[in-house]
């Protein structure tokens, strides 16, 4: 991959990193802040924990000590971490119990992409992605939020957090 597609992917992620804080958001106004944050770490470890079955059963096990290494192990956790998923997010839209994820993927991809880029790159393609996500989300109320619209000064500002990602990108 070139750096400039390893840049959209980073851009990505910081797309799905507003996404994740309007669903937080959504789930703060319901439930509260740390019901919400506990609803994303839940959903984040049923992931990894998903991650880390799948490979285990191609013959990859993480390279995690005993008893963290096992597929039953990583079995249990699956089953127990989507109980609790399952019981948190009930009397709320089911779609925010997948919040974790886009955590996932954010460190996922922090630990894949920023090695190969840099982690200012990183950090300022991720950032200019979330504030392109967020700008938009905001537009749309997206999750019940308040609608605040798009206009001149906002794209300026994200027209120019774009221009930061290339100074950082060609500035070494």
């Amino acid at each position: 991959m070139t750096v400039l597609a390893f840049i959209i992917v980073a851009m990505l992620i910081g797309l799905g990193s507003a996404v994740q804080v309007s669903m937080i958001a959504s789930l703060g106004r319901v439930r509260g802040a740390p019901e919400a944050a506990w609803i994303n770490v839940i959903a984040a470890v049923l992931s990894l924990a998903l991650l880390f079955a799948f490979g285990a059963l191609r013959a990859n096990p993480p390279n995690l000590p005993a008893p963290l290494n096992n597929t039953l192990m990583l079995a249990a956790i699956i089953v127990l971490s989507g109980l609790v998923l399952a019981i948190s997010v009930r009397g709320v839209s089911p779609v925010l119990a997948i919040t974790g994820i886009f955590g996932f993927v954010y460190l996922m991809g922090a630990g894949y992409l920023a090695p190969r880029i840099g982690i200012a790159l990183f950090a300022s393609a991720v950032t200019a992605g979330t504030l392109i996500g967020a700008v938009a989300l905001d537009h749309w109320g997206a999750f019940g939020a308040d609608v605040h619209r798009v206009g001149f000064v906002r794209l300026t500002g994200v027209f120019l957090l774009v221009i930061g990602v290339v100074f950082v990108r060609y500035g070494r």
